[in-house]
């Protein structure tokens, strides 16, 4: 028997019988993020999904934001006489580097529908420096 008989596909075609999605999960395990900012205030949102208020941990440090997360599930299935249980732990961490001009003292974070909203005002001084630069076309 040769060995290419015992393989149930193809290793040159593309069709492994696996579920390719699985295999790469924990790339995908960084929350997503959009920044807006305004002359008052820096917000940043991170999607959060299937994680508990009491399991996120947000903080600045080095002058970053430092959102840390953890994420359990346990499903359990009993049909029929077959019974399983799978349970999947993933942590994950998102390193934000802030601008200069951020007060600190009276950062919020709210947590509502798997959306963490984090709001960054800025101090005074940054505000008043801030203008609009025109941009001139050259001929």
């Amino acid at each position: 028997m040769k060995i290419k008989e015992l393989l149930p596909w193809n290793w040159r075609k593309n069709d492994v019988p696996v579920r390719r999605e699985y295999m790469f999960e924990s790339i995908a395990t960084f929350p997503r993020i959009d920044v807006r900012e305004s002359d008052k205030e820096t917000v940043i949102e991170a999607g959060l999904p299937g994680v508990k208020k009491e399991d996120i941990e947000v903080s600045i440090s080095n002058g970053a934001l430092v959102i840390k997360a953890e994420r359990r599930e346990e499903k359990e299935k009993n049909r029929g006489g077959f019974y399983s249980l799978a349970r999947s732990f993933s942590v994950f961490e998102r390193t934000i580097p802030l601008p200069d001009g951020i007060d600190i003292d009276h950062v919020e974070a709210r947590f509502k529908r798997g959306v963490l909203r984090v709001i960054l005002p800025k101090t005074a001084g940054v505000r008043e420096h801030i203008r609009q630069i025109p941009v001139c076309v050259e001929a």
